[in-house]
């Protein structure tokens, strides 16, 4: 076992002052009160003995106390203490190393006998290998240099970039840049079988860039092997827009809850997350105090996931001007506006496809000088300049996973990217691309994998629509196309993906709501009373908006793509199904659009058409009806429904 003196170790200090104990203690206890620096980086060599505290105001320990250390996933250490000085008191590193603790955010406790345990303060645990102090020397003309080591090993063949160079690490896990440093910081692109430290939920993959640009520097990166991934789960999180507003805070706890069980049901899998973009809203920053650091609380409940950010158009400060300064803040405190990492068999790569173009003086809510919003669906050059060289390191065989933010195609097909014609030639080389982007709050699928390789998942909302269903409904949590709030589980199994939708709070099962038409009538005697003449006028269920007694029943398969079939018997007998287009959801219809105008308030986010809707006729009002829709991937979801059926909120909560 060896020990190295920590590093600098006591020059940044959180000084937590903390009483032992509320309960009276007896002389046999000690002294009440306890107190000693918790640094805020502490560098431990690998095996060492011991870990060393500086002790506070002559208030020490005694021998056999404990220090427990707790990390993000609440995996703890106990860590008795062995020995006391007058300034330093010593505790035995032992259970971190027989337990495999690892880089990363950890809560510091203090504990004697069997009384509760004191949280002293959070350090951040770096990990030292013996072989990490191998000199590296910039090669001419290197300004960001550096190595990738696990466990003390250089690893070979990992890409690392500023987001305009693509290098790769040597045998001995070096790499040299010759970097403009634009962005101010440096990123590898994760290799498969290896892992990177979390700060929470955010895996650190990158880091900030403090000299010149011209003055090199050396910046490190430390892997840890997980071995194979060619089994793994990837979780989408489409619009999260956290806002301090319509309860959303509380009923994304839920969704925190749901996922949270999603981990502990599947314990010992390979779970990873990404986010799609819009996790926050620029609009509400300020007015409304709620900012990154505050989302970073909030979605740091979540345990033992590393999730990697996709930046959307709300994710741009309304603050600044252009594309480079509204992302400043976004780059220091969540993640690269683009980059890539590699799970198992494939190569995920994340875009920024929101080109800023404020320009313009406005005032926020609150009076603040602020730009107007405007932006381009687009990817900007340099980035296609980027993804070249990043896509030129993996062979065309590999699955390739693209997330961005804004789609690609509107639902109806239409181009929503400006530059869609400059991306595709990047992708058809490859078997298989699968393009996941939000930004519409609903679900949507184009498979052009036959034609131009990739496959288009416009993948829901988790925020539904911003939250505002369940704040005028609570139980009824849907985006404006009736798709439930929630988020995509795709598994993969070596080159092979197959994705599900989840709702939040639902079984994955649930695909898909059934409507009796003959028993939905949305009049405005009805659903809003209470409207004026002109918010009256805005009410337009379409079809729902009057009477029908011809038997006809929908039903809203969200994630439906044309691999998917739907079929509907009546007494064993098959009736004739078929896809619609320009309806109207009218669970969301009551849920969102009445309610706000039934308050006299403007409507916002209204219900839109969707293009996922299925209808068929029976023979009588009063049959029951078999639903079975079946997925690309032979999976089965049922309904057996019993009609008439009723139609209400209670009914579909």
């Amino acid at each position: 076992m060896k020990f190295r003196k920590l590093i600098s170790a006591f020059l940044a200090v959180i000084t937590v002052l903390a009483g032992y104990s509320c309960k009276k203690e007896t002389q046999e206890d000690g002294p009440v009160d306890v107190q000693f620096q918790v640094p805020e980086k502490l560098e431990i060599e690998n095996d060492a003995a011991t870990v060393k505290f500086r002790i506070q105001f002559a208030k020490a320990p005694v021998k056999d106390d404990k220090i427990i250390f707790e990390d993000q996933d609440a995996a703890s250490y106990t860590c008795p203490v062995v020995s006391v000085g007058s300034q330093f008191f010593e505790v035995s590193a032992a259970e971190l190393w027989l337990k495999g603790a690892s880089d990363g955010i950890h809560q510091v406790y203090f504990q004697r006998g069997s009384s509760p345990k004191k949280l002293m303060g959070e350090t951040k645990l770096v990990i030292i290998y013996p072989s990490e102090g191998v000199e590296v020397k910039p090669a001419a003309g290197s300004t960001v240099y550096g190595r990738v080591s696990c466990e003390g090993n250089g690893v070979e063949g990992v890409a690392v970039s500023d987001g305009v160079e693509v290098v790769k690490t040597d045998k001995d896990g070096i790499y040299q840049m010759a970097s403009g440093k634009y962005h101010k910081y440096v990123f590898i692109s994760i290799p498969s079988g290896y892992e990177v430290s979390r700060e929470g939920i955010l895996p650190t993959f990158h880091k900030q860039l403090t000299k010149a640009a011209n003055v090199a520097e050396r910046v490190d990166f430390t892997l840890k092997n997980v071995g194979s991934q060619d089994e793994h789960t990837m979780l989408m999180f489409g619009d999260i827009h956290l806002a301090r507003r319509t309860n959303d805070r509380n009923q994304f706890s839920s969704f925190v809850k749901d996922v949270n069980t999603f981990l502990g049901d599947n314990s010992g899998k390979k779970i990873y997350a990404m986010t799609l973009g819009d996790m926050t809203w620029d609009r509400y920053w300020i007015t409304n105090n709620y900012s990154y650091s505050d989302y970073l609380k909030d979605a740091n409940q979540i345990k033992g996931l590393s999730v990697f950010h996709t930046i959307g158009n709300h994710d741009h400060s309304m603050y600044y001007m252009g594309d480079y300064d509204t992302v400043k803040e976004y780059k220091e405190l969540i993640a690269p506006t683009y980059y890539s990492f590699n799970i198992g068999k494939v190569h995920y790569v994340v875009m920024d496809d929101v080109e800023c173009t404020n320009a313009t003086a406005s005032t926020d809510d609150k009076g603040n000088a602020c730009y107007v919003r405007d932006y381009n669906a687009k990817i900007v050059n340099d980035q296609i300049s980027w993804l070249q060289k990043d896509l030129a390191t993996v062979p065309a065989t590999t699955p390739i996973v693209l997330t961005m933010h804004i789609q690609l195609q509107s639902a109806t097909g239409a181009t929503a990217l400006k530059n869609l014609s400059t991306l595709k030639p990047l992708l058809k080389p490859f078997n298989q691309v699968h393009v996941f982007t939000a930004h519409t709050h609903t679900i949507f699928n184009h498979d052009n994998l036959s034609t131009d390789h990739y496959y288009e998942h416009n993948a829901g909302a988790i925020c539904g629509t911003w939250w505002w269903t369940g704040q005028e409904t609570p139980g009824i949590h849907i985006g404006q196309d009736g798709s439930p709030g929630g988020y995509t589980v795709m598994t993969v199994s070596g080159t092979e993906l197959k994705w599900q939708f989840k709702g939040t709070g639902k079984d994955i099962k649930h695909q898909f709501r059934s409507y009796d038409r003959n028993n939905i009538h949305l009049s405005n005697e009805k659903w809003i009373p209470s409207a004026d003449a002109s918010h009256a006028s805005l009410f337009n269920p379409g079809i729902w908006g009057t009477k029908s007694s011809d038997n006809e029943v929908y039903v809203n398969v969200w994630n439906y793509d044309p691999s998917w079939t739907v079929s509907i018997t009546e007494g064993g007998k098959a009736l004739r199904v078929t896809k619609v287009s320009g309806i109207k959801d009218p669970l969301h219809l009551i849920s969102y659009t009445a309610h706000r105008l039934n308050k006299n308030t403007s409507i916002g986010f209204e219900t839109n058409t969707n293009y996922h809707t299925f209808k068929a006729t029976a023979t009588s009002p009063n049959s029951t009806l078999e639903i079975k829709v079946t997925d690309r991937f032979g999976n089965v979801y049922t309904e057996s429904m019993s009609r008439p059926k009723a139609f209400s909120i209670d009914s579909y909560k």
